[in-house]
């Protein structure tokens, strides 16, 4: 995020922002969505990557430790947060990233470029210049079938919860301790909410919801999103009106489900449809329709072409993962009757398809590893009893079942029942006979921090019996020696459980 600047350094020196791996800005999401829309993006195992804003590299140290043969950038204002990030780095032996405490506006083409461009959280927090930097750069320093990633605070959601910014600013900016000011910041704001009534009031119904938001967000959120100097949202077309006059182009949101009118009534889908003309005003007009607070836009250059309609054959060059869990105990995968299957998320898919009923299964099984597609539809068959299906699909016809997964597949992704990939998992389950644990998971267990990063891009949070075996997984103990040591350091535990947990949760690299 941006920063206010003091004699002392900046705002994100006196109070860091607990900077962790963000999921939607990782390369694998973000060319998987390329893929979708017809553009063969690099892949994410080799490429170049370029953060704006890396603080002390929370989210881009995950990925470094992931992909070893990628290269990373990071670029932060504050030096202390830089810091930080280094000698992490520099305790996880990595070589493959590098981060600098500079202006996003010294920022220049000696940098080379960048098979993707990250600028999360920054962009509506910093000044005009940067804003404008921002996107040159992703356009100078994006490689020619580069994606960029830029989130930013939205209008007209954002235009509500601007008074509430501007009640806590008014009061809390007369104390200069950072701790103080966030204090009085809740303190206004609760009194506040607790004066208004909300029975026929819009203005109190808003503060009892933004009081709630903000009961259990860390201080450092309150001081950096609410009280910064700078917290400015933009109209989405605004946005995308900036990155063409840069010669970019809208691409999608990395959260690909807030794209779908399909959970609009038929009616509003459909006039909505009618009155927008392009994807811009169509994304614009569903803003309006939900008050939207936040986007996570990505861009590509203007020169390439995207595909609007998403097509089902374009699923089957992606890897896929889920963990749907079958309703039934024993799911009828050789008939054509209808089996439920169950989201974490608590999305339903209900299916009569064999290929697809069994590669619910299938998926469920290699949680949290992702599938091949083609390895997907040739497992599903086997357990559905059905023959196996050459790669060229059949002539044309009866839909196949390639043709039924595939479409399944991209159905459930829109729904957020399963998800794509842009390249293999780089973690695995079940263990090796030398279990491995991601090396930044170990150290961040031996630190007691609050959460894991795992290598699937998201934070566990921290539990002190796993952390405890988790720092045994180094690689130089095999089953035995684990259920001996282990004794030691997790009581009473059954090792061979507490492992396939581990792996469960992304954490194990071989």
């Amino acid at each position: 995020m941006g920063a206010t600047t003091t004699s002392g350094g900046t705002s994100y020196d006196r109070v860091p922002y607990e900077s962790l791996p963000f999921a939607q800005t990782h390369p694998d999401r973000l060319a998987a969505l390329a893929h979708l829309f017809g553009l063969q993006a690099p892949a994410p195992e080799r490429a170049r990557v370029l953060e704006l804003g890396c603080a002390g590299g929370g989210n881009l140290i995950p990925m470094a430790v992931a992909l070893p043969q990628a290269q990373f950038v990071g670029i932060d204002l504050s030096p202390v947060q830089v810091a930080e990030g280094q000698a992490l780095i520099r305790a996880l032996g990595l070589r493959n990233i590098t981060l600098h405490a500079r202006s996003i506006l010294d920022v220049d083409t000696r940098l080379g470029t960048f098979d993707y461009v990250l600028a999360h959280g920054v962009y509506s927090w910093v000044p005009d210049a940067v804003q404008d930097k921002i996107l040159a750069l992703c356009a100078s320093q994006l490689s020619a079938d580069g994606v960029a990633y830029v989130s930013y605070n939205t209008l007209p959601g954002w235009r509500m919860r601007g008074m509430v910014r501007d009640l806590m600013r008014y009061h809390a900016m007369q104390f200069d301790d950072p701790a103080r000011r966030v204090g009085q910041a809740r303190a206004i704001l609760d009194f506040l909410a607790g004066a208004v009534p909300t029975q026929g009031s819009a203005y109190g119904l808003l503060l009892q919801t933004e009081l709630e938001n903000l009961r259990g967000a860390p201080d450092y959120y309150i001081l950096h999103e609410h009280l910064e100097d700078i917290n400015e949202p933009l109209y989405f077309h605004e946005f995308v009106d900036r990155a063409r006059r840069h010669g970019l182009q809208y691409l999608a949101e990395a959260d690909f489900s807030s794209m779908l009118d399909s959970n609009l009534p038929a009616d509003v889908a459909g006039t909505l449809r009618q009155i927008s003309g392009d994807i811009v005003r169509q994304e614009q007009f569903m803003d309006f329709l939900r008050n939207r607070t936040f986007r996570q836009t990505l861009l590509v250059h203007g020169s390439r072409t995207v595909q609007r309609q998403i097509r089902p054959e374009q699923v089957a060059g992606l890897w896929i993962s889920g963990q749907l869990q079958a309703a039934s105990l024993a799911p009828d995968l050789q008939g054509d009757g209808e089996e439920s299957f169950h989201a974490p998320t608590g999305g339903l898919l209900k299916s009569r398809q064999r290929v697809t009923k069994a590669a619910a299964v299938v998926l469920a099984r290699a949680w949290p590893v992702a599938l091949p597609f083609e390895q997907l539809l040739q497992e599903a068959l086997a357990m559905a009893g059905q023959a196996p299906v050459a790669p060229p699909p059949a002539a044309a016809g009866l839909p196949t079942p390639r043709d039924i997964l595939a479409s399944d597949i991209l159905q459930c992704q829109m729904a957020g029942l399963l998800s794509v990939h842009g390249g293999p998992s780089p973690f695995v389950h079940p263990a090796g006979e030398r279990p491995l644990a991601s090396p930044l998971a170990r150290w961040q267990a031996a630190q007691g921090k609050r959460y894991l990063s795992t290598l699937r891009h998201e934070s566990l949070p921290f539990d002190p019996a796993l952390g405890r075996l988790l720092q045994l997984l180094d690689g130089t103990r095999d089953r035995a020696a684990l259920a001996r040591d282990a004794t030691a350091h997790v009581p009473g535990a059954s090792v061979g459980p507490l492992v396939d947990l581990i792996g469960r949760a992304a954490l194990l690299q071989a």
